[in-house]
């Protein structure tokens, strides 16, 4: 009988089902496919529970909302949870078959409303990531946090936009680069490259400090490529 083959396998606990579990990939692209066997979750979306579960005590029990999840790890365990998706063609702040539609670019939320704010893989999609850092610090509660992922291109000095939104119109300045989605067709329009000055650029938008962290653990299932996890604490009066 045919069997796959293993490209990595490891055993070790999981921050996303709390529990020893096994961690497999039948790819060397380790972003999308070192999955457990358990929970099926990423490696980076293991990366941000550790960095929850590490660097912000008690995280379960704040106020949480999480800009278009594509899973429900976080949801699972925290007791004050929300989230949003960007849905066309739908009022922002609406509720559409029970999901509540933003644009982080202009949030319908009240200042200072959130604890933690996070965002997986979202700000490489948005065309201002500028107003949508700043939107964030806004609905953040002084001393908030903003906990996320964006891939940071390690070759790339200056981060740049791929595409650009003028009078209702998508711009292409590069070829055009999908992701997947959550929610309409499945592909989401990559927006922006984030390259060495990332965490330079977060600081100029939101005049609040960034902290990248990066781990590689086995026993977490913490390796592959862009497992950078970003932490922007909004600043306290």
């Amino acid at each position: 009988m045919w069997k796959r083959k293993r490209v990595l396998r490891s055993k070790g606990y999981c921050h996303c089902c709390r529990s020893e579990t096994k961690f497999e990939s039948d790819q060397e692209w380790l972003r999308d496919h070192y999955v457990c066997v358990k929970c099926f979750s990423l490696p980076r979306q293991r990366h941000v529970q550790y960095v929850l579960d590490n660097f912000v005590p008690g995280w379960e029990s704040l106020n949480v909302h999480e800009s278009s999840p594509s899973v429900d790890l976080i949801a699972r365990y925290c007791t004050s949870y929300s989230s949003s998706q960007y849905l066309p063609n739908t009022p922002l702040g609406a509720l559409k078959d029970g999901t509540r539609c933003e644009n982080l670019e202009s949030l319908t939320f009240d200042d200072n409303v959130f604890d933690v704010f996070v965002t997986q893989d979202v700000l490489e999609h948005v065309f201002r990531p500028d107003l949508a850092t700043k939107e964030i610090m806004r609905v953040l509660k002084p001393g908030g946090l903003h906990v996320f992922t964006a891939p940071k291109h390690r070759n790339i000095p200056l981060s740049y936009p791929r595409a650009v939104m003028q009078n209702g119109a998508v711009h292409h300045l590069h070829d055009c680069q999908y992701h997947g989605s959550p929610v309409g067709d499945g592909k989401a329009l990559v927006t922006w490259d984030y390259g060495s000055d990332f965490e330079y650029l977060l600081g100029r938008w939101t005049s609040c400090p960034t902290t990248t962290y990066l781990t590689r653990d086995r026993n977490l299932g913490l390796d592959g490529e862009y497992l950078d996890v970003f932490v922007t604490r909004k600043l306290t009066p």
